[in-house]
């Protein structure tokens, strides 16, 4: 049963992240709400389902996509996402709130330097400080996000 939800909360996902994505882009920036949403269910449920979720939504991302220059990356870079997620599940008592943030946050920013330094590594190569900019404002884009949504349902509590 809690595959068929999460299955339609991947389709819905997916629609949300193709629906918004023009709205919220800036410039070749844009927030990815589906590694928010990997993140959340990662951590509430564990690593097997976060590892089958970020699969599939990687992969409904990849096959979405009309010209994926780097076919499978994404749902490896979910799947890795929604793995390492999976160690902070019941987690959230034991350790600090603040520590648990740091670890999350740590989790997001290694997801965007992978995937960063696979799609973008002629930039580098020819402009270093170009690429850790671009890696920076498009991980702190999502991380703005999902902010916003810590607000209203910290990962903590869960």
């Amino acid at each position: 049963m809690i595959f068929v939800k999460y299955f339609i909360v991947i389709i819905l996902t997916f629609i949300f992240q193709a629906w918004t994505s023009e709205f919220f882009s800036l410039g070749t920036i844009d927030p990815d709400f589906c590694i928010i949403v990997l993140l959340y269910i990662s951590i509430k449920n564990g690593g097997l389902v976060g590892i089958l979720f970020g699969f599939f939504i990687g992969l409904f991302i990849d096959l979405g996509s009309g010209s994926n220059q780097f076919f499978g990356l994404t749902p490896l870079i979910y799947t890795s996402t929604g793995y390492f997620s999976g160690f902070l599940y019941g987690k959230a008592k034991k350790l600090s709130e603040m520590y648990f943030t740091v670890l999350w946050v740590i989790i997001i920013l290694c997801q965007f330097l992978i995937f960063t330094v696979i799609v973008y590594q002629d930039y580098l190569i020819h402009d270093p400080i170009g690429f850790i900019i671009k890696w920076l404002f498009t991980s702190l884009y999502t991380l703005v996000f999902l902010g916003i949504l810590q607000i209203m349902i910290p990962l903590y509590r869960l």
